[in-house]
């Protein structure tokens, strides 16, 4: 099966659930980077009404993948009890053949994700054909904020950093910086000292501002 018609039958089972969602991750960053990337999943983030994980699970395991859920101490590394205990909130459910015929996958990010609500929300009026249909894709602005949080779990990832240089070189001018400055306000989103080197002078900008005023709150 190959990624495409993975792609297809998440979404096709999503659609049977009427669940909301919105494509996130590498195909979702690459509709606003300068060239796209290539990339082995599909990330899809939900907004179910209920069991949101159990949900995550149903819709994986009726495409025929195994299922596993990332836990918040797993996507930040730590703390290793945290990890070994499995007592942080479930952040994701990553979904993989059973007969390792190939590295092909989907992840389900989980509503836990400080972002997703308004994500998926903005989602809905920015649909985007990927071949076989319209479906919701993260907008400009919260593919940012999502990349904006992955680096604040530990350890910042390559892939991250590239995408972030990639979508302002290709974007900056477009990004709404108001929307954006409000959302790392709200979620407390700034760029941690290991990732500066690497990201643009615009959102260095914005995050010295941010952690300014995250710093006078009382």
């Amino acid at each position: 099966m190959s990624l495409e018609s993975l792609f297809k039958d998440a979404v096709h089972q999503l659609a049977l659930r009427e669940v909301p969602f919105a494509v996130a991750g590498g195909l979702a960053a690459s509709l606003y980077r300068q060239t796209p990337r290539m990339t082995m999943d599909v990330d899809l983030v939900i907004m179910a009404a209920s069991d949101s994980a159990r949900t995550a699970i149903s819709i994986l395991e009726s495409i025929g993948l195994e299922t596993g859920i990332a836990r918040q101490a797993d996507l930040a590394g730590g703390p290793l009890f945290a990890i070994r205990r499995k007592n942080t909130a479930a952040c994701m459910v990553v979904g993989r053949s059973a007969d390792k015929s190939h590295e092909w996958g989907v992840d389900i990010l989980l509503p836990s994700m400080p972002w997703a609500a308004d994500a998926v929300s903005r989602a809905q009026d920015n649909p985007v054909d990927f071949g076989f249909g319209a479906v919701p894709a993260l907008t400009l602005e919260d593919m940012i904020l999502a990349k904006l949080h992955a680096l604040t779990g530990g350890i910042p990832r390559p892939k991250d950093l590239d995408d972030l240089q990639s979508i302002y070189e290709a974007n900056g001018d477009e990004v709404d910086t108001i929307y954006l400055a409000a959302q790392m306000k709200r979620f407390a989103l700034v760029v941690p000292s290991s990732a500066k080197p690497f990201l643009p002078a615009e959102l260095l900008a914005l995050s010295r501002d941010i952690r300014r005023q995250i710093q006078r709150r009382p």
